[in-house]
C-alpha cells in the first residue's frame, strides 16, 4: 500500500476567489462581477460567491449544538429524528377530526396541532367537553403531544383538556404538547379581542403559572410570526415583531410571579417558513440566536435561552390555481425548516389555500416528512448548515438586521405600543406593497401563476363541510366578554402572493362560464419561427397568466395576410411579436392594418424604442416586456374584452 493517499487536487491549481472574478469578468465582457450580487427582500447582499474570507470560524462564533449561543440548534444524542411531524386538523366535525387523527399516527405523524373554533367556520367545531374527548378519542395523550389553536379562548379551552385528562385518569405531569396561548397574535389578526388585552395577559400568565407547576411536558404560550409574515413582512421584520412579541410575554410572565427561567420554558415559538431555501434556513438560526441573547439580557440561564421552534410551511405561499406546484413548495419549506432545526413541523396540505383538504392531500403532506426523515436522513444529521460559508454570514448578517429593527421595537415601547399607533402594520405593509410591484412585474414569478399558467387544469373544487348547528357556548366565553370588541387595532391579513393573478383568472372563469368561450388575443406573428418565436412565447405566457388565450400560428409577412386573419379570429385585441429588425421593417404598418381591421386595443411584445412615435401613430397603447407591469396590462385587456361584466 502507498505510504500517503493521493490527493487529487494536486494536479491542479489553486482556486482562489480572485481567480474566480477573472473569470466572471471575462464572460460578462467587461461588466463589473457585482452585478451578479442580488438583494434579499430584508435589505442583505446575496454574494454570487461565498468562501472561507467570508465567515471567520476561528474560535467557534456559533457554538456546539444544544450549547449556546443556540444558534446551531438542538442535539439529540440517541440518534433519534429529531423533529414532531405535526399535521394540522380543522374539519368542523369532531368525529371526522378524530379519523384523520388516528390515520395520520398509524402513518407517520408523531403530535397533533388541533385547530378550534366552537363555530366551526374556521377549525373543529369543539364546544363541549365531550367534543373535545370525540375528536381526542383513541389518542394516548401521554405518548402524543397535542398543541391546541384555539385563539384568545385558550383558558376555558385548557379547562376543557384537564378534564379529558381527569377522565382517562392521566396525571397532569404525564401531559405532552402545547396550549399555544397567543393573545397579541389573536388581536393582530383579529383587529379586536372579546375581552381587553390585558385581561388576556393576565389569562396567559396564569395558565403558564398552572402549566410550569404541574405540567413539566407542556407549554402554555406560543409566539408565532404568521401574522406577520402573511401580511407580508420580510424575514428580518419577521423576526424582529414575534421577538418582540415573545418578550412581552415574558414581561408579562414576570410582572404575574412567574420567574425569568420559568416564563421562558413556557415559551414556544412558530415560524412561517416559504420555498426560499437558504434565507429560511438562516432566519431560524437567526432566530435562536437572538433569542437566546434576549433571555440572556433578562437573567435568564442557559437552558431558558434555548428556543422551542414549531415552524409551518407558508400560507402566504401558497396557490389556489394550479394548486399541484404547492407540493414543490412545500417541499422545499420542510426541507429548509427541518435544515434549520425546527423541533415540530406542519406541512400544509397542497389544497389548503382551496378548502379543507381531502385525504390525498393529507396523506401527501404527511409524507413529505416522512421522506425526509427516513429515506433522506435529515432528521439523523445535527445542523446540517453549520460551517455553510454561505448560510453562516446570512445567519449573522440576518440577526444584525433583524436585532436592529427590535431594539427600534422596544424604543417605541414595545409591540404593543407598535400596533396600537399603526406603526408595525406601516412597516409590514410598506415590505408587501414592494413585493405586489415585483409580483405584478413577474419579478418575483409565481409557478403556475404568472408564470406557466395552465389554463386547461381541472381545478380542485371543494366547499367546506358545514358545521355542526350552534355556537359558542356559555362554557367556552371568557370572564367580562359581552359581545363588543375591544382593543380595536388595524389587523394584519394574509395576503397570498399569487392572490393578485389569481383574481384575474377567476374572472376570466367566470366570463367562460358565462359567455362559453374563455378571453383570447390575437397573436400577429411576424416573419419566420426564428424572428418570432421567443417573444411569442413570452406573450403567450403573460395573457395566460390572466386567463386570456392566444393560440399560435406560423406567422405572416404582409400586413393585409395579418389583418385578414385577425378578422377571421373573432379578437378584439391583438399583440404585435416578432424581432426588433422585423418591427423596423413592416411593424407600425402591420398595427396599423390591425386598428383598420377593428382591433379595439394593439400592444407590441418588446420595447417601443426609437419606433415609438410610429407605433403610437398606428394605433399602438402599451408595449409588453420583460419587467413591465404585467398584472397592470392584464387588467386593462380585461376591462376592454369586457371580463367581469
Amino acid at each position: 500500500m502507498p505510504d500517503a493517499l493521493y490527493r487529487l487536487t494536486d494536479d491542479f491549481a489553486p482556486a482562489t476567489a480572485a481567480r474566480w472574478r477573472e473569470l466572471v469578468a471575462a464572460d460578462l465582457a467587461g461588466r463589473p462581477w457585482t452585478e451578479l450580487v442580488s438583494t434579499s427582500r430584508a435589505g442583505l447582499d446575496i454574494q454570487p460567491l461565498y468562501t472561507a474570507e467570508d465567515w471567520a470560524a476561528a474560535g467557534d462564533p456559533t457554538g456546539r449544538p444544544g450549547a449556546a449561543p443556540h444558534t446551531r440548534g438542538g442535539c439529540d444524542p440517541r440518534g433519534e429524528p429529531t423533529w414532531d411531524v405535526r399535521p394540522e386538523y380543522t374539519h368542523p366535525e369532531p368525529a371526522v377530526a378524530n379519523a384523520q387523527i388516528l390515520q395520520d399516527l398509524s402513518r407517520g405523524a408523531t403530535s397533533v396541532l388541533l385547530k378550534l373554533d366552537p363555530a366551526g367556520v374556521e377549525g373543529v367545531a369543539v364546544r363541549s367537553v365531550d367534543d373535545l374527548d370525540r375528536v381526542l378519542a383513541g389518542v394516548d395523550l401521554a405518548l402524543v403531544p397535542l398543541a391546541l389553536e384555539s385563539g384568545p379562548r385558550f383558558r376555558p379551552v385548557s379547562a376543557l383538556l384537564r378534564e379529558i385528562r381527569r377522565r382517562r385518569d392521566l396525571a397532569d405531569d404525564k401531559a405532552l404538547g402545547a396550549h399555544q396561548a397567543d393573545p397579541i397574535g389573536s388581536w393582530c389578526v383579529g383587529g379586536n379581542l372579546p375581552v381587553g388585552l390585558a385581561e388576556l395577559l393576565d389569562d396567559m400568565a396564569a395558565l403558564a403559572a398552572e402549566t410550569a407547576s404541574g405540567s413539566r411536558g407542556v407549554r402554555a404560550v406560543s409566539a408565532k410570526s404568521c401574522p406577520f409574515h402573511n401580511a407580508g413582512a420580510d424575514e428580518a421584520r419577521e423576526l424582529a415583531f414575534t421577538l418582540a412579541e415573545a418578550l412581552a410575554y415574558l414581561r408579562a410572565m414576570d410582572a404575574r410571579g412567574l420567574g425569568i427561567d420559568a416564563a421562558a420554558a413556557q415559551i414556544q415559538f412558530c415560524f412561517a417558513v416559504t420555498g426560499e431555501i437558504f434565507g429560511e434556513i438562516a432566519k431560524l438560526r437567526a432566530a435562536r440566536t437572538l433569542w437566546g441573547r434576549i433571555v440572556a439580557a433578562c437573567g435568564g440561564g442557559p437552558s431558558a435561552q434555548r428556543m422551542r421552534l414549531h415552524a409551518r410551511t407558508s400560507a402566504r405561499m401558497m396557490t389556489r390555481h394550479d394548486p399541484w406546484v404547492n407540493m414543490l413548495r412545500v417541499t422545499t419549506a420542510t426541507f429548509a425548516a427541518v435544515t434549520g432545526g425546527a423541533d415540530a413541523v406542519t406541512v400544509a396540505p397542497f389544497d389548503a389555500a382551496i378548502n379543507v383538504p381531502d385525504g390525498f392531500s393529507r396523506r401527501i403532506a404527511r409524507n413529505v416528512q416522512v421522506i425526509l426523515q427516513e429515506e433522506s436522513h435529515l432528521g439523523h444529521v445535527v445542523d446540517p448548515a453549520g460551517g455553510c460559508w454561505h448560510l453562516e454570514r446570512r445567519t449573522a448578517e440576518l440577526a444584525a438586521r433583524a436585532w436592529a429593527l427590535f431594539q427600534d421595537v422596544e424604543r417605541r415601547g414595545g409591540l404593543v405600543a407598535g400596533l396600537r399607533d399603526g406603526w408595525v402594520q406601516t412597516s409590514i405593509a410598506e415590505v408587501q406593497r414592494a413585493r405586489e410591484r415585483d409580483v405584478a412585474r413577474r419579478l418575483e414569478p409565481v409557478t403556475g401563476i404568472s408564470e406557466f399558467p395552465a389554463l386547461d387544469e381541472t381545478p380542485v373544487g371543494r366547499t367546506r363541510p358545514a358545521p355542526p348547528p350552534g355556537g359558542t357556548p356559555a362554557g367556552l366565553r371568557l370572564a367580562g366578554e359581552d359581545g363588543a370588541a375591544h382593543d380595536p387595532i388595524d389587523p394584519l391579513a394574509l395576503h397570498r402572493t399569487a392572490e393578485p393573478f389569481e383574481v384575474l383568472r377567476d374572472a376570466a372563469d367566470a366570463h367562460m362560464a358565462r359567455t362559453g368561450a374563455r378571453p383570447r388575443a390575437f397573436i400577429c406573428n411576424l416573419g419566420t419561427l426564428a424572428q418570432h418565436n421567443a417573444r411569442a412565447s413570452w406573450i403567450r405566457n403573460a395573457l395566460a397568466a390572466g386567463g386570456i388565450e392566444a393560440p399560435p400560428n406560423d406567422g405572416f409577412t404582409d400586413p393585409q395576410e395579418a389583418a385578414a386573419a385577425f378578422r377571421e379570429s373573432g379578437a378584439r385585441v391583438a399583440v404585435v411579436c416578432s424581432s426588433d429588425e422585423v418591427y423596423a421593417g413592416m411593424g407600425p404598418a402591420v398595427a396599423a392594418a390591425l386598428r383598420d381591421a377593428g382591433a379595439a386595443s394593439l400592444l407590441v411584445a418588446g420595447r417601443l424604442g426609437a419606433l415609438e412615435d410610429r407605433w403610437r401613430a398606428a394605433g399602438v397603447s402599451a408595449a409588453l416586456y420583460q419587467g413591465c407591469d404585467v398584472l397592470d396590462a392584464l387588467r386593462d385587456l380585461h376591462r376592454t374584452l369586457e371580463v367581469g361584466r
